[in-house]
């Protein structure tokens, strides 16, 4: 055997194309600010409720595609928490989409109002919990994503005992709170989403107080020696 092939045989094999995992959160809080924004817009009475079915069409092409590409995205970067968030609210989004869109009607029609109010608000009881047992991680990341999670556990709490509740005063109160409990999340969404899409762009200029909340102070420090937290 020549030299020449002694070599190539010692050469390691090259290494198979393997694309960096990209980061899909901040377009998932993108598109799930989007829906949230409309169902609070009209839980709020910005616009006539009677206008909700402009929610299913937004959650659908949106909301839930921009999710559910945001986790799978995610999960290709080993991040648990993100890709379960996204996955799971693209399967809410999806799920509330078809049930106020195409299953509310034939519902009502069987078990009447009242029957479909207990269903539906049992439903956003359900995700209450799961949000807020997912507000136990977002606590751990920065105080918007912490922030967003508690909201909306809190929009989910109201609406849902809204939609147990016979129609009258109270049952308008708690929606229209529930509903601006919706755009305060639906706009602390998007600055999270803002922040993480801008920053490494501008240098951080978009704070976002990543845990444990406390301000560094940012000087030059011998090698080998932490900076001092701010008092």
């Amino acid at each position: 055997m020549s030299t020449t092939d002694d070599a190539a045989a010692a050469a390691p094999a090259q290494a198979a194309f393997e694309p960096q995992a990209g980061i899909g959160v901040p377009i998932g809080v993108f598109g799930f600010g989007f829906a949230v924004l409309v169902l609070g817009f009209a839980d709020a009475r910005i616009f006539t409720p009677n206008a909700i079915g402009f929610f299913a069409p937004v959650a659908f092409s949106f909301g839930a595609i921009m999710l559910l590409l945001g986790g799978i995205y995610e999960l290709r970067a080993n991040n648990i928490f993100g890709g379960t968030f996204c996955l799971a609210y693209a399967g809410f989004l999806f799920s509330t989409g078809l049930i106020l869109r195409f299953y509310a009607p034939a519902i009502i029609g069987v078990a009447g109002a009242s029957g479909f109010g207990d269903a539906f608000g049992t439903w956003l009881l359900m995700w209450c919990v799961f949000t807020f047992m997912l507000s136990l991680g977002a606590y751990r990341i920065n105080m918007p994503a912490f922030l967003a999670f508690i909201l909306l556990a809190l929009a989910y709490l109201l609406l849902g005992i809204a939609s147990t509740m016979a129609a009258g005063d109270t049952t308008t109160f708690l929606t229209k709170a529930g509903g601006w409990v919706l755009i305060i999340d639906g706009i602390v969404a998007w600055y999270l989403a803002w922040g993480l899409t801008v920053n490494p762009l501008i240098g951080d200029k978009l704070p976002l107080w990543p845990y444990p909340y406390t301000w560094v102070e940012k000087h030059e420090t011998p090698a080998g020696i932490a900076p001092t937290p701010a008092a």
